[in-house]
């Protein structure tokens, strides 16, 4: 962890994917978060291991934003954060009374970062959407031929990266400036952000980009190998890896073919590939190109990823356990220090675990927590603190 954000405190009102991939992200930079959830809890923890996986590292309590009470325990910790972070469809959040607005008035100074699908302005401001949809409007998935559904949710986690980034450079202006900003993020442009390549490629030969990125070079893409495993190789233009390929394959009639010769015999050297990669088993290719320093990796299923020497080596993974009981896999962040590792953050918090504590730093004594409670204004778990 790089501990930039130690002194900073982020009150997240958000669900689901994006926002709290943000808050995470922010926790694993020192931020203290307070993961603010309504009543009904965060849709995702229907789905623990995804819930778990971006809810480390936060505090939680659970505040009814319909009760008089509940909204002015929720400006209290306006009051107090450097970032307020919500995830609401456009409107949401002013019916809530936890607008920019509203929360500039609490706190000129504050961050406040809005993550929508089309952001809070627009022809489509108020039109529904989940991840896919968000990678159609943006090209991403046009890229295919026929289109298909990725494996991984490339819009919600994008884009909560971009919050991060856009909250972190926010962070830093107000350290020189004093003042605060509103963020307003939209999924659907963090997808454009990544098509970047493609889009500057269309605009210059639109047929070109029509084509799916590189699919039609012979030599990088995946291969079955003869033990039905599949294997990747990823020559795109370089001639000396081409070079290095033909000699492990005993292709010597080919290893001075140029690029663009290559290309333009793609069928033929794709069938001649897929050939001989079926003659040996994935381990055996794997172990030849790599000899040969061809670049190539044998393809993982997910619970084969810990058995590999890199894995092993980066150490990525670790074990939380919340605090009722539950357990869970996490991935550390991906860059490494030459600082001293911190400590292991705060295990996915159940709902409404710190409540009580959260109330007691925002100024409430015990009475008063008490009575919030009672009043259904927030809630506070048995299994949490005493």
């Amino acid at each position: 962890m790089i501990p930039a954000l130690t002194d900073c405190l982020v009150v997240e009102l958000t669900t689901q994917l994006p926002g709290p991939y943000c808050a995470m992200l922010l926790a694993d930079l020192g931020a203290q978060v307070i993961k603010v959830e309504p009543p009904g809890g965060d849709p995702l923890r229907g789905f623990p291991p995804a819930y778990a996986s971006v809810n480390r590292g936060k505090r939680n309590i659970v505040i009814d934003l319909k009760k008089d009470a509940g909204r002015a325990v929720m400006s209290r910790l306006i009051g107090r954060a450097d970032v307020v972070l919500e995830g609401f469809r456009p409107g949401v959040a002013e019916r809530l009374g936890v607008d920019y607005p509203a929360a500039k008035s609490l706190n000129p100074a504050v961050v406040y970062c809005a993550i929508s699908g089309f952001g809070q302005e627009g022809p489509y401001r108020d039109r529904a959407g989940h991840d896919i949809n968000y990678l159609a409007i943006g090209g991403l998935l046009g890229r295919a031929d026929p289109p298909a559904v990725p494996p991984v949710l490339i819009s919600d986690l994008s884009s909560g990266l971009y919050a991060a980034l856009a909250v972190s450079a926010a962070l830093m202006r107000r350290a020189a400036t004093g003042e605060g900003c509103f963020i307003d993020l939209s999924m659907t442009d963090c997808i454009l952000s990544w098509m970047a390549l493609d889009i500057a490629t269309a605009a210059q030969d639109p047929e070109a980009a029509r084509g799916q990125f590189l699919g039609n070079i012979s030599h990088y893409g995946i291969y079955e190998t003869s033990d039905g495993r599949h294997i990747s190789l990823g020559i795109v233009h370089e001639d000396h890896f081409w070079a290095r390929l033909c000699d492990v394959m005993g292709l010597d009639g080919w290893r001075n073919w140029p690029s663009k010769k290559r290309l333009d015999r793609e069928t033929e050297i794709r069938e001649k590939l897929r050939a001989v990669f079926a003659t040996a088993s994935c381990r055996e290719w794997d172990r030849r190109l790599r000899e040969a320093d061809v670049p190539c990796a044998p393809i993982y299923h997910l619970d084969e990823l810990p058995d590999d020497p890199y894995i092993q080596y980066r150490n990525p993974f670790y074990h939380l356990v919340a605090s009722d009981r539950s357990e869970s896999r996490q991935v550390r962040a991906p860059y490494r220090t030459d600082t001293q590792e911190s400590e292991a953050p705060l295990p996915p918090p159940v709902k409404g675990e710190h409540t009580r504590s959260v109330l007691s730093d925002s100024g409430y004594d015990d009475d008063e927590i008490d009575r919030l409670i009672q009043l259904g204004a927030v809630h506070a778990s048995r299994t949490g603190e005493k």
